[in-house]
């Protein structure tokens, strides 16, 4: 069977188990029979994937990010489960592996009742002490049509979740779960939008430095994580190390942060120190378990290169984790992108990409390196490049055909002159015009994010 019919079947099995327990009270051999048939389909994927996510989204319904397409055979259980998720404002359904047959039971049952909405639920599963099964919060389609317009709020809300577990010193379970949805939101995104999440990557805020940089972080490790097919548990906890890599820079004294010249050897220490701290305070937030033991020793280890440099000078196992090598490399590429106050003309893009090409294998590990220069290309995201013709472009995108990927897709901006020209894109594999140069558009004073965030 399919992994599209398997997805389809979970549905409609769903769908007859709630019907069935409308009808009979818990104990009736009905209930038990389709409760069977839904764990005989949905067991086998946990045990693949590591969990279950059944989300929402206009008027598709997505199984693992996989959309189940709508026939007129299964257009009725469809149309009744989509409808009662966004009767109930429930976005998305995340079943973990180390779900229990009376969790699943219990949840459905809660699902059926008329007068529970999603807060009801989220707080008789927590009565109940259910922690394998979490709800997503509904996004109307009415309030945001934009595809664009979507992923710009799911980036900007995600960089406010880093803010806020990142300064409130006592964490609580709800913004903690907050968080985790957030995760699954930027997952979720990713999986669906790539293309525009990763456009997102060239907003650099001066302000928010720090949350703002571990969101872009996060979105290059996750796009990594896809392309080198981790599952979503794995890619959950991905993201939770990337967006809390840097959380230990938030103990660490601000006049250092913004100091405009070079840090003197004392201060310099102070600043190394941050991967501890932060591997405290990750530790303090997620518990110390087998679970968590990955993204904790990922904050630990994301300053330390791929032969071992870096620091903390304490940590001198090789391999380095799966995870801080990933984060590592995403962590390197935009820090080094980013205008800073001691650095307010950073590397290019390309210059950036180059330079990790160079050092794959001795600072950056090399299979990863691949990875990422074949998500970025040679001429990443947000490069301005100069013509054949002397007109300035920005890259908006890379060529379907990889073969091809030194010739990305542009947004011409000005003329050979420096002046402004009515914008248009121009796909470079499939045109004569060349690229003749590559340099950081903060050199000529160009913010690229705001073409981006158009």
């Amino acid at each position: 069977m399919e992994k599209r019919e398997i997805d389809e079947k979970i549905v409609i099995s769903l769908q007859a188990l709630m019907n069935n327990i409308k009808l009979y009270d818990k104990g009736h051999p009905a209930i038990q029979k389709s409760l069977s048939e839904l764990l005989g389909l949905i067991k086998p994927k946990l045990e693949e994937d590591g969990e279950l996510t059944i989300t929402l989204r206009s008027w598709y319904l997505y199984i693992n990010g996989m959309r189940i397409k709508i026939k007129t055979t299964n257009f009725l259980q469809l149309k009744n489960f989509m409808e009662l998720l966004s009767e109930k404002d429930i976005g998305g359904i995340v079943i973990n592996q180390n779900v229990k047959d009376e969790e699943v039971l219990l949840f459905l049952e809660l699902l059926t009742k008329e007068d529970l909405h999603r807060e009801d639920i989220l707080k008789l599963l927590k009565e109940n002490e259910v922690q394998s099964i979490h709800i997503l919060p509904l996004v109307h389609s009415g309030e945001i049509i934009d595809p664009k317009k979507r992923v710009k709020q799911i980036y900007f809300e995600t960089i406010n979740l880093v803010k806020q577990i990142s300064t409130t010193e006592n964490i609580t379970q709800k913004l903690f779960s907050k968080f985790t949805v957030g995760i699954y939101y930027l997952i979720d995104t990713l999986k669906a939008s790539e293309g525009l999440l990763l456009g997102l990557t060239v907003v650099k805020n001066y302000d928010d430095y720090l949350y703002n940089h571990s969101v872009n972080v996060a979105i290059l490790s996750l796009s990594i994580g896809v392309r080198i097919g981790l599952k979503s548990k794995e890619l959950l906890k991905l993201g939770q190390s990337a967006l809390l890599h840097d959380i230990g820079m938030t103990q660490i004294p601000k006049d250092l942060l913004v100091k405009e010249g070079i840090l003197t050897s004392e201060e310099w220490k102070i600043v190394k120190t941050h991967p501890i701290i932060g591997a405290e305070m990750t530790m303090d937030l997620v518990g110390l378990n087998e679970e968590t033991a990955d993204v904790i020793l990922a904050v630990l280890e994301h300053q330390k290169g791929y032969d071992g440099s870096g620091y903390p000078d304490f940590v001198n196992v090789k391999p380095l984790s799966l995870f801080s090598r990933i984060i590592q490399i995403a962590d390197f590429y935009d820090a080094v992108t980013t205008p800073r106050i001691h650095n307010p003309v950073p590397m290019s893009p390309a210059e950036a990409m180059a330079h990790l090409i160079k050092n794959a294998g001795k600072l950056f590990d090399p299979i990863l390196s691949k990875f990422f220069v074949n998500l970025l290309g040679i001429y990443p995201l947000g490069t301005l490049v100069f013509l054949n013709t002397g007109e300035w472009g920005l890259v908006i995108g890379q060529p379907q055909d990889r073969l091809n990927i030194h010739k990305p897709i542009v947004l011409l901006i000005k003329d050979s002159t420096g002046k402004d020209i009515p914008r248009r894109i121009v796909d470079l594999s499939k045109s004569d015009l060349e690229i003749r140069e590559a340099e950081s558009p903060w050199k000529f004073g160009i913010d690229p994010a705001e073409y981006f965030l158009e």
